[in-house]
């Protein structure tokens, strides 16, 4: 999965704003965070905003620091509050709260972590709030209105599922293709399963026999539906080949005419996986 962890350059915001409590952080609450520096503070004061509405984070899971850490009476520096954050708040954890699968890939979700301000260390906190952002190309997250709890499992998906747009010149489409939302035009859709390319993956046949099931058990059927193929993506990195698996619309265009590009996500709907309630650390 693309989630990566905010690393910016460390900012001196190491204090919370006053009188905005940091000690008792909550599951599911979004925020809207907008300068850097606020992404990249230990503690993030900000008051929530209904999740429907435009924001830049959510708070994914809420658990405490761990031994030797917190049994510090003054508060730990940025530095060694980030590194815990790293440790604390994980892809894993966050998938859950997603209602992902193993065959859901995502796109431009980014997690940071944020601490008690001092005073609130001071009187006794040991939370520890993590945050989800939905990310563009260059890894700043940006305003959304999508409540992201089970979002995998729901209607409004595409807006982090992994897509790829092919580029189709002199009537061949591209092996590989650009990492897209698969809210935006697009020509195939990852279905989670990368595999080091070798000679049974030398033919087109060869790579679509293997990443059929794959494809299935994303599709959640027996057999392809009608109307849909498999269509692994070759992702080049040096001399390293990876085959991505994925699925696309079926229907051959015409003679001359490029194939067509589509939204959304052939994914389909199933019952949440709650998750994401809390952990101790």
């Amino acid at each position: 999965m693309a989630a990566v962890m905010l690393t910016a350059v460390l900012s001196s915001c190491d204090q919370g704003k006053p009188g905005v409590d940091t000690a008792n952080p909550e599951t599911g609450l979004c925020h809207a965070v907008v300068t850097p520096e606020e992404f990249d503070a230990s503690s993030e004061p900000s008051p929530p905003v209904p999740c429907a509405e435009p924001h830049t984070t959510q708070t994914f899971q809420v658990t405490t620091m761990p031994e030797p850490l917190a049994k510090q009476e003054a508060r730990p520096n940025q530095q060694q509050l980030k590194a815990a954050g790293k440790r604390l708040c994980t892809s894993e954890d966050l998938r859950a709260y997603l209602s992902a699968s193993s065959r859901d890939g995502t796109i431009g979700l980014a997690i940071t972590s944020y601490f008690p301000d001092r005073d609130a260390w001071a009187a006794g906190s040991r939370a520890v709030r993590c945050d989800v952002a939905v990310t563009d190309h260059h890894g700043t997250p940006q305003e959304i209105g999508l409540d992201l709890k089970d979002a995998l499992a729901g209607p409004h998906s595409a807006a982090v599922r992994l897509c790829y747009r092919q580029e189709y010149k002199d009537g061949i489409l591209s092996d590989d293709g650009t990492d897209v939302p698969c809210s935006e035009p697009h020509t195939a859709e990852d279905v989670s399963a990368w595999i080091a390319q070798d000679a049974s993956l030398a033919t087109p046949a060869g790579r679509e026999a293997r990443c059929l099931p794959y494809a299935l058990e994303f599709l959640g059927t027996e057999k392809l539906p009608a109307g849909v193929g498999v269509q692994p993506i070759i992702r080049t990195v040096g001399t390293a080949g990876t085959v991505r698996c994925a699925v696309a619309s079926a229907r051959q265009p015409a003679p001359g005419e490029a194939p067509e590009l589509v939204t959304g996500t052939l994914a389909p709907q199933r019952v949440a996986v709650t998750g994401g309630a809390g952990k101790n650390g």
